[in-house]
């Protein structure tokens, strides 16, 4: 399954909820104000790290808010083509707003 979360983790509980549900096998997208979660610096990359899933941060929304190179570097940063490729992989999507 495919989660995509899009709310910054100090503003929603969504991140947190999705982490809850994440299976092996399922990989997390992060988009819109989600991807501050990405930080190098923050409270919640240890957690989303060792989660066991694949994480991944939607580029444009790094550039929109100018926090691209200041992502950990475990984490997959994906171009909209890389969007598309996750959504076809995975059958089932849920989104955490």
């Amino acid at each position: 399954m495919l989660h995509t979360v899009t709310r910054s983790p100090y503003q929603s509980q969504s991140l947190s909820q999705c982490l809850a549900y994440v299976a092996a096998g399922d990989e997390i997208l992060l988009l819109e104000d989600a991807v501050i979660a990405g930080l190098a610096k923050n409270n919640y990359l240890n957690v989303i790290k060792n989660i066991g899933v694949k994480i991944y941060l939607l580029e444009a929304d790094l550039i929109a808010r100018g926090l691209q190179g200041k992502c950990n570097e475990y984490l997959n940063v994906i171009d909209y083509k890389g969007f598309v490729s996750l959504t076809v992989k995975h059958e089932q999507h849920m989104k955490w707003a």
